[in-house]
Parts: structure tokens; sequence; C-alpha cells
């Protein structure tokens, strides 16, 4: 009850207020754009106690995400909420048309455990900036990070604009059945069904972000020395829970020991021969997490596949060695899900005709990776393979560029979001037509229908064809 009451609070404000000042929106968004750094050492202390991440993985993977995101927002906001007139044929003359850029209303964002701050905050900023109320659900598995952004909400935010409650994944479901204006879902395809169901009981608008499994692959002429650095670097941050993070690698037969090897090389530089210490290398979230990982390691080895490199595990800390597995087929345990960890398949091609013929059957992932200088293997896979979004020659480009609508395709999610189009998808594009004092011409379709009116049509079909 005291849930339902905090939304009817959020709706009664809404109804009080539909269309917020953009001035008191920019304003609350400095403050919150104060709070973040003035709250950058307890962000940072939470992430390392949640998901061991380091103090440098914190700044770059959560709070910089969040500061380029607000100060995007906060230099274009005026220009975006501007009504946007539209030109009209000469069939319409004497009328003036727009876009009007208004809140969907009150919003619900459920917020993943893998990155617990720019998957709140980000969200948030593309909500509010819009003009919505919004009701945020965080993850259970991150109770530090949940009670400094606690924090940071209620100094920032009056509670009739924004506020979070805490609760498992049975208070997730009971708000999906609330009737939301929208809501912004982030996590597996398998919650998302539970999610869609339950917002279509009062035909809630949802944008899901998802993941999948995003494919790498690498042309045969591609220098491996170059790239493998860029690729390890994507598949070990956060420990591989990332929904961008590479879920396999496809690559010709007489690159995979190249790739090894320099794999072990590129390892040990960035985070040191005993990378289970590294200090500068995060856990995995939970013992059931770890166990899902590790259990479908060994059934994909049970079935065939063999470990590259050194297979290596630490229960205790929670953390796994980058292994690399060979000899792998579309059937083994580790191609059925998002690996979702720092495992990395490598599978063999034998043309290049075969990836396309491949991945094709596949679910559509977030992301694709595409190493290579050839213009036509790069234009064949844009047109043969779909994705959310595409990076060439680096990994997690295209999520680091704001000016870039960012959401998945189909399997991988609905929706998008970041800088403009983030306040685009929170928003409602409403239509608004207006006539002048001159007489409309929608008058010339009114009946009855007489011999010149037929002229007429006949002339517009002609002149349209």
């Amino acid at each position: 009850m005291e849930v339902l009451q905090t939304f009817q609070d959020l709706v009664n404000a809404f109804q009080r207020d539909p269309y917020p000042d953009i001035s008191k929106r920019l304003d609350k968004l400095k403050i919150l754009r104060k709070g973040i750094v003035r709250y950058r050492p307890e962000i940072r202390l939470a992430l390392k106690q949640d998901l061991g991440k380091s103090d440098f993985e914190s700044d770059s993977s959560e709070i910089l995400i969040v500061l380029r995101e607000l100060d995007k927002t906060l230099k274009n906001l005026q220009f975006w909420t501007q009504n946007k007139f539209v030109s009209s044929d000469f069939l319409l003359i004497g009328s003036q048309s727009y876009i009007r850029y208004e809140p969907k209303g009150v919003i619900l964002i459920l917020s993943p455990w893998n990155y617990p701050i720019s998957l709140v905050l980000n969200p948030l900023i593309a909500a509010y900036s819009a003009g919505n109320r919004v009701l945020i659900k965080p993850s259970e598995f991150v109770s530090t990070c949940n009670r400094v952004l606690l924090k940071i909400i209620s100094e920032c935010f009056d509670s009739s604009e924004v506020i979070i409650v805490e609760g498992d994944h049975t208070l997730a479901n009971s708000l999906c059945y609330l009737p939301f204006n929208m809501i912004f879902f982030t996590g597996s395809g398998k919650t998302a069904k539970k999610v869609l169901y339950a917002a279509s009981q009062n035909l809630s608008y949802c944008a899901l972000e998802l993941g999948g499994k995003c494919p790498v692959i690498i042309d045969d002429h591609t220098n491996l020395k170059s790239i493998v650095q860029d690729i390890a670097f994507a598949k070990t941050l956060n420990s591989g829970q990332s929904c961008l993070a590479p879920d396999f690698v496809y690559l010709k037969e007489d690159q995979v020991e190249d790739f090894v090897r320099y794999w072990n090389e590129w390892i040990n530089k960035m985070y040191g021969e005993d990378i289970l210490n590294s200090e500068d290398y995060s856990r995995i979230i939970n013992e059931k997490q770890f166990l899902r990982i590790t259990e479908m390691v060994d059934l994909t080895l049970s079935s065939g596949a063999i470990a590259l490199n050194e297979y290596k595990v630490d229960l205790k800390r929670l953390k796994i060695k980058p292994l690399l597995l060979g000899n792998i087929q579309w059937n083994h345990a580790i191609m059925q899900e998002e690996v979702f960890g720092p495992v990395l398949p490598l599978m063999v091609y034998h043309s290049k005709e075969d990836i396309a013929n491949e991945l094709i059957h596949q679910m559509r992932p977030l992301n694709m990776y595409v190493f290579s200088n050839n213009d036509n293997f790069i234009k064949s896979l844009l047109k043969n393979v779909r994705s959310g979004n595409v990076s060439i020659n680096q990994c997690l480009l295209n999520y680091t560029e704001c000016n870039l609508p960012f959401g998945g395709d189909h399997h991988s999610g609905i929706g998008k979001y970041h800088g403009y189009f983030g306040f685009i998808e929170f928003s409602h594009q409403r239509s608004v037509s207006r006539q002048s004092k001159i007489p409309s011409t929608l008058k010339l379709f009114y009946p009855p229908y007489k011999q010149l009116k037929i002229k007429l049509m006949n002339l517009l079909i002609k002149l349209y064809s």
C-alpha cells in the first residue's frame, strides 16, 4: 500500500503541473551534477564494496558517463524543448503545423546491478529533462550503491518529482502492474518478457535495454596485435558483466594462435601476471552468478571445447581469470545464452560468407564489433547481419558517443536513449495543427461530390501519381 501511495502521489503531482518549467528542470539537473561530484568518494567506495570496482573504473564507467550526459542535456535542453514546425504542401494552404514535446507522465525506471550508478542516473536525466515524474526501483544486489543514490536523489529532487523505492523482484513485478505512462527497463530478455506482460495490462509504453551475444568479427587481413587489447579491455571491464561486452569472436583458424598469445600479453600488461589479485580487476557480483558462469564453462568443456589459456577461479573472492575457449560449436552451453562474465569463446569461420549465413539465424544482439579495413566486407556485414548498434575497429565506441541513439533491435531491446534521443524517448511528440483565417482547403472534400469536385479529385490523383 505504501508503494501504491507513492505512485499516486507522483500521479497527483504530474496532474497539478503537467509541463514543468524548463528553467526549473535545468536548475535541478545542475543540482544533480553538483551532488554527483560531491558524493564521488562515496560512489567509488560503494562500487568497490558491491562490485569490487577500482576507483578509476568507477570514475570512467559510472561517474564520467553520467556527467557527460548531464553536460549534453544542460547545453541543449532549451533547444530540444522548442516546438518544431513542419512544412505543409499546397493542399493544406493556410494552416500551420508543429510538434510539441511534452512529458509522457509518470515513469518507472527498473535498473540493473552491473552499472548501478550510471544505469539509474542516465535514464533519470533523460526522463526528468523531458518533464516527467520518476519512480526508480534499483537492483537489490547493490545495497551500498543504493544508499548513496538515496542520498543524492533526496538532496537534489523533491519527493513529488523523483523517488527511489527498494525491494526485491516481487516489488519490481508488482510495480509493473501499476498504470505508469512508461516503463524503462534494463536487464535480461527473460525478465523483459515479464515486464512487457505486466505493462500490457495497462497498455503502458515500455523501453527495454537488453543485451545478447555481441559478436566480434575479425577480417582475415587484420593486424591482431593492434586490436586484441581493445577486445580484452571491453571483455574484462567490470569482469565482463556488461551488456556490450564482446560475447564471442569470429576469426580464421590461422589467427587463433596469435589471438591467444596477444590476449595473454595484454591481460598481463593491463592487470599484472596475477590478475585475480589485481585491484583494477573487478569481481563477479555474487555467488549465484559466479556458479552460473563456471557451470556453463564446465558444461562447454565437457562437450568438446578446449581452454586456450589458464582456467583459474577464486570462489571466495568471486573472481574468474579471463578465459578463452576454442573448438566451439553453436550447440555448446556457452553459446546458448549471454555469457555476462570474463569468458570469451573463439569461433572459426572458413569463408566470409559463413559469418552472415550463421549469424542471420541468431537473435539480434545489442552490439556488433567489426575489425576490418575492407569497406566491402564491412558494408556486407552491415547489410546482412542485424544488431542494435555497430562499432568498427574499436569496442564500446558507439556507446561512448552521446550524439548517437543507443538501444537494441528486437531481441536486444526496444527504444533508444542517450542525449537528444533519450529526451525524445521520454517525450510525447504531440502533433498540433492550426488553421488560419484563410478558409480550409479540406472543405473541398466535403459532400456533396458534384462534377467539379470529381474533376478536382482526378486532377489531384494524377498530380500525386
